[in-house]
């Protein structure tokens, strides 16, 4: 779900569902996927797509593209990519963890209400109305087949790694317990 408002962009996600597997427990991967989607968002945009991989409106605005800032940054109008100055795209991050649930987003407000207005076409702005450029987000589509199948054996190595630690785990609680039995009835364990 992507979350709009003015002061935070922001789209959360539990990779639990995505991957039919617990990997709560392994942080460095929720992490890299994480990571993963940001980059994923970021190389999408650098080539005119928004969410699902649609062309991002073009072109820009006339008012816009005879701006300084664009005919500094040397933009075309036409090669709509979100980056006069790439302040926007640099500010997504991974805002939370928890477990598998991540939040990914802009939280820096002046970058925030930037996305906000590409997002909504700028929505509710007194002078400004341009084109709706739905570039921030990803969808389960594109988690699916772009982000997840790249992190497929390290899923699955979580998954034995977990059965592993519960195992341990088991044969530890297993080990206390008759332990436990030989201090009950006075057995002499041997240590």
């Amino acid at each position: 779900m992507i979350d709009l408002k003015k002061n935070k962009v922001s789209q959360t996600i539990d990779l639990n569902e995505l991957v039919d597997k617990d990997i709560s427990g392994d942080t460095v991967l929720v992490r890299e996927i994480g990571q993963a989607i940001i980059d994923y968002m970021d190389e999408r945009v650098d080539s005119g797509k928004g969410l699902n991989g649609v062309k991002l409106k073009s072109p820009y605005s006339k008012a816009y593209s005879d701006s300084l800032d664009f005919k500094a940054a040397g933009k075309s109008r036409t090669d709509v990519n979100m980056k006069l100055s790439g302040d926007m795209m640099a500010s997504i991050d991974l805002l939370s963890e928890d477990g598998s649930t991540i939040e990914i987003g802009i939280e820096d407000s002046e970058q925030a209400i930037k996305a906000y207005g590409n997002q909504t076409g700028f929505e509710g702005h007194p002078t400004i109305k341009g084109p709706k450029r739905p570039f921030f987000g990803v969808s389960i589509d594109e988690l699916k087949t772009k982000i997840i199948p790249k992190f497929q054996d390290k899923i699955n190595a979580s998954e034995v790694t977990k059965a592993s630690e519960l195992f341990a785990e088991k044969q530890t609680e297993a080990i206390k317990e008759i332990k436990r039995f030989f201090d009950i009835f006075g057995v002499d364990d041997g240590n």
